[in-house]
């Protein structure tokens, strides 16, 4: 709009001064040259204007380009952290697929076939219902041996020590004894004089001769083997005297068995009143609980019992059931005979000891070979999530079987593997995984 106004501008201005001219009187040439310069000086006035309305119009389009420029960086961020979100969102993503797959093992049809894997569906069965009660290791007292010398004896020699497994026949500890060297004595005296009544016969000798040297020497071999020992150490003594040390000799254990006490010192004189090893037949080991006073038990002698004691679980025989109650703790004790010939079981150790009774009830039951022990040291059993793909969940045992056991935490139908168990848990811990994703 200036552009156009500027020309009426200038002519409005060029006709006012020719007016001002020629009422002034001036000469032509004069006046020539004044609007000439008036006319140029409105020109550069004109093109001034002009160049600053360009420079304007160029900072403006040089401001809107920045303002494109800026408007493109921003809508160049927002895709990039668009793209990131994405990025982000995909990571986070596979991350949650990682956590799913977290603590799967996945096998191959061969290595199932090579394991011997087996898988059974969960199901509840009908079971007889127990009643628990307490109880305690302790020695088959009808298999234990307290060991003592007849007489007084000096210890001269130690063969065995605590904590020792012997068997019947081995060497225990060399004793002497005073008592033991008069019976020798006394035992080669009889010895001659039966050798020679048998040499000479009962018409010789005479027959009350010959039955009282016989009745002689089989006393005093008698009072010698009090002492426990063997024929062949007898005949030793006897026939070469000066070979062996009269009044020594070697104790010997009377049962295979393993050594619990042994309190006596090299030297030491040891009385007849004293014991000097307890020995212990450790293969048949006795549980005993206690069964309060109210609760009746309608089971025979000879029934199977399923006990634990720590972590193991074991299976035994149920002996006696007492009629007396404890002045102590007013219970009636229930005794149970258990196979230890692996020496796992111990005297003092606690046991927890399932008594069947009568009743049934419908549980989820599980071969015992189908647990292990989860990372956190409970029990646990492998649950098959898909064709190839196993996992471990934890799971609270309720009860005890021959052979199996009552389970909790698991849905009926679940699959548990069953057979191959050890092969899944060795993987596991190899692969470090953890049932509780710590």
């Amino acid at each position: 709009m200036k552009l156009q106004i500027l020309p009426l501008v200038i002519s409005s201005m060029m006709v006012s001064s020719m007016t001002n001219v020629a009422f002034a009187g001036e000469n032509h040439e004069e006046k020539i040259n004044t609007v000439t310069n008036s006319v140029s000086e409105m020109a550069e006035h004109k093109d001034h204007e002009g160049d600053h309305e360009e420079h304007e119009g160029e900072d403006d389009h040089q401001e809107h380009e920045g303002e494109d420029e800026h408007e493109e960086h921003e809508e160049h961020e927002e895709h990039e952290e668009h793209e990131i979100e994405d990025i982000d969102h995909a990571g986070h993503e596979g991350e949650e697929e990682h956590k799913e797959e977290e603590g799967v093992l996945h096998l191959t049809p061969e290595q199932q076939s090579m394991i011997d894997l087996e898988v059974t569906e969960l199901k509840q069965e009908y079971v007889a219902n127990t009643q628990n009660i307490y109880g305690e290791v302790v020695n088959n007292r009808y298999k234990t041996s307290i060991i003592s010398a007849q007489s007084d004896v000096k210890v001269i020699r130690r063969h065995a020590v605590l904590g020792d497994h012997v068997k019947k026949g081995d060497p225990l500890v060399t004793l002497f004894s005073d008592e033991l060297a008069d019976r020798f004595t006394e035992l080669r005296n009889n010895a001659k004089e039966w050798e020679l009544v048998k040499s000479m016969g009962k018409s010789l000798s005479g027959k009350q001769r010959y039955s009282r040297a016989e009745a002689n020497f089989r006393q005093s071999v008698t009072k010698v083997i009090a002492f426990g020992l063997s024929t062949d150490e007898i005949e030793a003594q006897v026939n070469k005297p000066n070979k062996n040390p009269l009044g020594q000799f070697i104790l010997k254990a009377p049962h295979s068995g393993i050594i619990q006490q042994d309190n006596f010192l090299i030297g030491q004189t040891v009385t007849s009143n004293e014991s000097l090893f307890t020995l212990v037949d450790e293969q048949d080991i006795w549980v005993e609980a206690q069964l309060p006073a109210d609760q009746q038990l309608d089971i025979e002698k000879g029934t199977e019992i399923t006990l634990t004691v720590g972590d193991e679980s074991y299976h035994g025989t149920l002996l006696q059931i007492a009629h007396n109650l404890s002045e102590v703790t007013r219970t009636r004790m229930v005794r149970i005979s258990v196979d230890n010939r692996d020496h796992r079981l111990h005297p003092g150790q606690f046991a927890r000891v399932f008594m069947p009774t009568e009743t049934f009830s419908l549980q989820m039951v599980l071969p015992e070979t189908s647990f292990t022990k989860t990372p956190d040291g409970d029990w646990g059993v492998f649950v098959q999530v898909d064709e190839g793909e196993y996992k471990l969940e934890e799971v609270e045992i309720l009860g005890e079987m021959v052979g199996s056991r009552i389970v909790s935490g698991l849905g009926r139908g679940t699959k548990v593997v069953t057979s191959g168990t050890f092969f899944l848990a060795s993987e596991q811990a190899k692969a470090g995984f953890d049932i509780h994703n710590h």
